[in-house]
């Protein structure tokens, strides 16, 4: 694959290490699925073009960018992922309540807040724009 950002030994670590989960309950193959990896790697090169030729913290933060955006694109299956309570004979533990949908937009923000510290990036000219509309008196104009 010609552009890849996280190529480190210790990416998938830094995936599930932004999760809080372990290898047990996220696989290296999880992480690295093509519709995992590969997508979240190419939200952050259409938001650094130039990623390529970063240099000293530039580079770790486009880094760091992209591990963020894999844990956000896999933080909302980690509710299927991790059980809620693990019983045995002799124990018995309870998971924390994680809303993961919401964990997952901030990993996004994070990403994005990443992604504005490169000095080459000008910040708010990829920032969409929403608008709000409400109900209108169409209705009672017509009459």
């Amino acid at each position: 694959m010609a552009n890849k950002i996280l190529t480190t030994e210790t990416y998938h670590e830094e995936i599930r290490g932004r999760l809080g989960v372990g290898e047990d309950v996220l696989s290296d193959a999880n992480i690295d699925a093509l519709s995992v990896l590969p997508i979240a790697e190419a939200k952050v090169i259409a938001a650094v073009p130039d990623y390529a030729e970063l240099i000293d913290a530039d580079r770790n933060y486009v880094y760091a960018a992209a591990v963020c955006m894999v844990a956000a694109m896999l933080a909302p299956s980690m509710t299927a992922r991790i059980a809620k309570f693990k019983k045995d004979v002799d124990f018995s533990i309870e998971n924390q309540a994680v809303d993961w949908r919401v964990y997952g937009i901030q990993l996004i923000d994070d990403s994005y807040a990443l992604i504005n510290l490169i000095s080459t990036v000008t910040s708010g000219t990829d920032s969409p724009i929403f608008g709000v509309a409400g109900p209108t008196r169409y209705k009672e104009r017509r009459r």
